[in-house]
């Protein structure tokens, strides 16, 4: 049974009259009729209050203890001298720290500066660089470079201003105003230590007060917040000065490299035509079959080629310099010649300094031959990463073979050395004794040989100078130079056409000259005027032939003109 009022004791009461007038009451109510029920307004949810102190404090301030109402005090009450003490000192160590950190940063920037100008620095003193930029925009790339260093100095400042050291006139009123106890006595900051001596020192330690202490401390941290608010102003100047310098230094940057890229294509096609006067114009053969061709020879049982490649591959090409088939041999094969007396093919390893017998039918290695290199050449060794680049046969009635091998040292010493041996027969070491002749030349890197049997000449190239020496097989005499094209040039064969071949290795693809026996015939047949043009060694001539001064001006006018692309 519910009731009105609160709610009391459970069912037993301990009034049986006010039980019995209970009952009564409710019987009567039973007779009325049943009464429509009312609608109860909507019931708003009360919050809890939000935990914590305050809520507590608002609701029922008569309820705290007494540490919450010492906390709630000491919310509100000022600080003393010590705590006013400890708030100081750290405010000044969070300035110190401020310090320290803008000149971390001013020095990052400094190191990122240095970076960009070092790059640059390298940039600049590229003079194949400058001098392949367009003339037309070499005054505004002279512009831009100078805008860069003025302002890379002027952010250099800026770097400076950050990391001086700074003095900031603290902002004391006068004793007046304050007071005694709150004036600072400067006993904190170094200079105004060194205004006393040590006793007049010691002494202000004893007098100072608490009070005098603190206003010291509050114009120190006055004193560095104006030296923190310099320098990070000029700490923004720098990095603001850091993008802009990394973005000029970005176009520099590309104007390089745009000026590597046109002086690059101007040095492939002024190699291209280089000697297109004496020879012809040279034809680019891209895709031959080998990443780096550092060899060709023609093969004339099949009018075919083959190429070798440092990388270790060689190449059948048909007679317009198509790949037909490549097989893998070993790396650092330098130069390839044929055997016309038995079809094979004979590779030079520079590496390992041997001749290889390649079979091309089968596509295999048959046999080897060891150089030794001191007595092959007849001298010490003097670098020992130097070694044979080139190889030639010569057919010759009566020598064991067929015929002479000829090979090229690259350097130190440049030199040609021609052996006899026979392939067919069976492997062995080849030393001094296998030599025929030697030629020194004053010509460095001797990369390639062939032999002209038109000619009747050996053809070597020398890469140094870009030139192709003609050389004579009776004494080695070399009786004329001419320019090739290519930039990197490590083989040569000259096909029944009359049409050079030349591998590139840098530029990676060969170089046909069409009819450039021609060209070469009327180099070495020429007069004794126009030999001298070539730059013919004549060793032929019994006799000298005197020319006029004018003459000789004008020959060498001529020579200029041939030599040059």
């Amino acid at each position: 049974m519910s009731g009105n009022g609160p709610p009391g004791p459970s069912s037993g009461s301990a009034d049986p009259t006010a039980g019995g007038l209970d009952r009564r009451r409710e019987g009567r109510g039973n007779d009325k009729a049943p009464e429509t029920p009312r609608a109860e307004p909507p019931v708003v949810p009360i919050e809890p209050p939000k935990p914590g102190k305050l809520g507590k404090v608002d609701r029922f301030p008569s309820k705290l203890s007494k540490k919450q109402k010492k906390a709630l005090k000491d919310a509100h009450r000022p600080l003393d001298s010590w705590e006013r003490y400890r708030a100081l000192t750290d405010v000044l160590d969070e300035a110190i720290d401020l310090v320290d950190l803008a000149d971390h940063k001013a020095r990052f920037a400094l190191v990122i500066m240095a970076a960009l100008n070092v790059v640059l620095f390298f940039v600049a003193v590229r003079t194949d660089l400058v001098k392949d930029i367009p003339r037309v925009f070499q005054p505004f790339v002279g512009v831009y470079v100078l805008i860069y260093a003025l302002v890379a100095l002027y952010f250099f400042l800026q770097a400076i201003e950050s990391l001086r050291p700074r003095k900031s006139q603290p902002q004391v009123s006068p004793i007046a105003q304050t007071g005694f106890d709150e004036f600072p006595l400067g006993i904190r900051f170094y200079e105004d230590i060194l205004r006393r001596d040590v006793e007049d020192y010691k002494r202000a330690w004893k007098e100072v007060r608490v009070g005098q202490l603190n206003a010291e401390l509050a114009v120190q941290a006055h004193a560095l917040a104006g030296i923190n608010r310099a320098k990070y102003a000029a700490l923004r100047r720098l990095y603001s000065g850091l993008k802009m310098m990394t973005l000029l230094a970005v176009g520099l940057v590309g104007l390089a490299a745009l000026a590597s890229v046109v002086g690059t294509a101007r040095k492939v096609a002024k190699a291209s035509a280089r000697g297109a006067k004496i020879l012809g114009t040279a034809e680019r053969i891209d895709n031959v079959g080998v990443k780096e061709p550092s060899g060709i020879a023609f093969y004339p049982p099949t009018g075919h080629f083959f190429v070798v490649g440092d990388e270790g591959a060689i190449a059948e090409l048909d007679d317009k310099g198509h790949p037909l088939k490549t097989t893998k041999i070993e790396a650092q094969i330098e130069d390839v010649t044929v055997h016309t007396p038995s079809g094979a093919l004979i590779l030079v390893s520079e590496s390992r300094s041997e001749l290889v017998l390649f079979d091309p039918a089968s596509g295999q290695e048959k046999k080897r031959w060891p150089i030794d290199l001191a007595s092959v050449l007849g001298m010490g060794i003097i670098e020992h990463n130097q070694g044979f680049e080139g190889v030639a046969f010569r057919p010759e009635e009566g020598q064991p073979g067929g015929g002479v091998f000829y090979l090229t040292h690259q350097r130190s010493p440049s030199l040609v050395v021609a052996l006899k041996f026979d392939p067919m027969g069976p492997a062995k070491r080849l030393t001094g004794e296998d030599v025929v002749s030697r030629w020194p030349l004053t010509y460095e890197d001797l990369t390639a040989i062939t032999w002209a049997e038109p000619l009747g000449r050996l053809l070597v190239i020398a890469d140094e100078k870009d030139r192709l020496l003609v050389i004579r097989p009776e004494d080695g005499a070399v009786e004329s130079e001419i320019p090739i094209p290519g930039r990197q040039q490590e083989g040569i064969a000259l096909d029944p056409s009359g049409g050079i071949w030349i591998a590139d290795d840098l530029d990676k693809c060969l170089l046909h000259i069409k009819d450039a026996l021609p060209g070469l015939q009327a180099q070495l047949h020429a007069s004794p005027e126009t030999e001298e043009l070539g730059g013919a060694t004549s060793a032929g001539s019994d006799e000298e032939q005197p020319s006029a001064p004018g003459k000789a001006k004008k020959n060498k006018k001529k020579k200029e003109d041939l030599l040059s692309p």
